[in-house]
């Protein structure tokens, strides 16, 4: 497989080297001095790099997760926006389920905190999200 130019996604990579040049003096060969970095008043700056993807399968996937993910966030940012600052609680707002907090039951606390016994009467569903195991099972 042949890779792509990384400073243009629409060129295949010929080893020409432009990828390899300095940015501050094109004459030099990057020597990662860190000396581009320090341009704007900062004493350094970094990108956590997890992984560089060649493939242009996964690309696409990657872009395409982006876009979805970029979608959500446009969606809860929608819904935050929606708060009504004049909204008074009403009792059909209550949720189609009974929901109660680990401190108003007596003795749910020391069981969570003992691994053992937290794992035969309880199931984690999500994080602090917890249901009581149906003693039948």
């Amino acid at each position: 497989m042949e890779k792509i130019c990384i400073l243009d996604e629409n060129k295949k990579c010929n080893n020409c080297g432009e990828c390899d040049k300095c940015d501050l003096d094109p004459n030099k060969i990057c020597d990662n001095c860190g000396k581009c970095l320090d341009l704007e008043g900062y004493e350094h700056k970094e990108v956590i790099i997890d992984k560089i993807i060649e493939d242009p399968n996964e690309i696409e996937e990657y872009e395409q997760d982006a876009e979805i993910e970029e979608a959500d966030d446009n969606a809860a940012d929608e819904f935050l926006n929606d708060y009504d600052d004049d909204y008074v609680r009403d009792e059909r707002d209550d949720l189609p389920y009974e929901l109660e907090l680990i401190d108003d039951i007596d003795g749910l606390s020391e069981l969570l905190e003992d691994e053992e016994k937290r794992h035969k009467i309880i199931d984690e569903k999500a994080p602090g999200i917890f249901v009581i195991k149906n003693p039948q099972n």
